[in-house]
């Protein structure tokens, strides 16, 4: 009984499914064909490109700036890895040695009667830091003494008026990073002689380190904007390196050649690195009216062209394509073009990506 029973209820279920299927479906001779199914799309004004946001590093090379030239032992050092116009480097014996700006090296005793361009340096040094005035001067007069009896008194120190040799350094760039010898530690003893100030000296370079698989979306002469503190700065990649980690080391320039931050590189920190973030565009942008690339067909001769929803062909200039969407010339924007439709005649889809970039322009970090 139960078997019978299972088998009814299988016939009559086998049987509804069937009246079902034949209520519901359509019959062959009703189904609509598969070639008058027909998506459209407008042709719009936009851009096509690909770009990478990645970090370049700012790099100076680092040597020895300064001399110790103070006998004694090392009771302090002040550094705190940056100095700035009059910041104390290090002391001996209490007398604290400081950071001044000049391309000259202060290579003497600076007492009233010298003369030179360690004097005026000293003098820009005692205008900017508030202890004189008037325009900057080679001659260690009166003006600079009683400047720099004013800067020793500040100090707390003897007021001499002479700024003894090795108590300031020229920087040519402040503020600046700095590291001192291992030489330079508190309870040392110094005789003088000894390497003592390391900083940051000579141009910047602008390096862009990426993996293998981005170094092989950068090509040299890749369009390059580096960004830092309200400053967009252009560059190329100039050359490339490979490292033994595997990475890719560019060398970034200016388009003419040159530091990338070219005259405003003075707004950059005196560090001996920085990281700054960069915009890559791997694919240049492309702007201009934009249909999709399944909307684009050419013909046998090769001729590219796009069927508008009425069933006219324009023909196009394929000006570049990216991630399904093409840039295009001959048309006009906020026209309905057919998609997927098969073409007819002699006519057949376009290839994509004519640019060889696989998305629409935008940041991959």
């Amino acid at each position: 009984m139960r078997v019978l029973v299972m088998t009814v209820v299988v016939a009559i279920a086998g049987g509804l499914g069937w009246w079902g299927a034949r209520a519901t479906m359509p019959s062959a001779s009703t189904a609509l064909p598969l070639e008058s199914v027909v998506l459209t799309a407008m042709s719009q004004q936009g851009s096509v490109g690909r770009a990478l946001t990645l970090n370049v590093t700012a790099e100076r090379p680092v040597a020895q700036l300064a001399t110790n030239a103070l006998p004694g032992v090392v009771t302090a050092v002040h550094t705190g890895g940056e100095v700035a116009t009059g910041g104390v480097l290090y002391e001996v014996a209490g007398t604290p040695v400081r950071a001044l700006r000049g391309d000259v090296p202060f290579y003497r005793d600076l007492a009233r009667g010298t003369k030179g361009q360690d004097v005026r340096q000293l003098d820009e040094a005692l205008i900017e830091l508030g202890y004189s005035t008037g325009a900057p001067s080679e001659d260690f007069g009166p003006r600079i003494e009683a400047a720099v009896k004013s800067w020793q008194k500040a100090m707390g120190r003897e007021r001499t008026g002479v700024v003894a040799q090795g108590e300031v350094i020229a920087f040519t760039n402040l503020p600046s990073s700095v590291r001192l010898d291992d030489a330079i530690a508190p309870g040392l003893v110094l005789s003088g002689g000894e390497a003592s100030v390391f900083a940051p000296v000579g141009t910047l370079d602008f390096v862009l380190s990426v993996s293998a698989d981005q170094g092989a979306m950068i090509a040299i002469g890749t369009a390059v904007d580096v960004a830092f503190d309200g400053f967009t700065w252009p560059a190329v990649v100039a050359g490339s390196r490979a490292s033994d980690d595997g990475s890719v080391r560019f060398i970034l320039t200016a388009p003419g050649g040159g530091a990338v931050c070219g005259s405003d590189c003075g707004a950059l920190p005196g560090e001996e690195k920085m990281s700054l973030l960069a915009t890559v565009h791997v694919v240049p942008p492309v702007e201009g009216v934009t249909v999709p690339v399944a909307a684009i067909r050419s013909s046998v001769q090769g001729a590219a062209y796009v069927e508008t929803s009425s069933g006219d062909h324009v023909d196009v200039t394929v000006l570049g394509s990216s991630g399904g969407v093409a840039v295009v010339d001959g048309l006009p924007a906020g026209v309905e073009v057919r998609i997927g439709s098969t073409p007819t005649g002699d006519r057949s889809p376009a290839p994509d990506d004519t640019t060889g970039g696989d998305t629409t322009e935008g940041d991959d970090a």
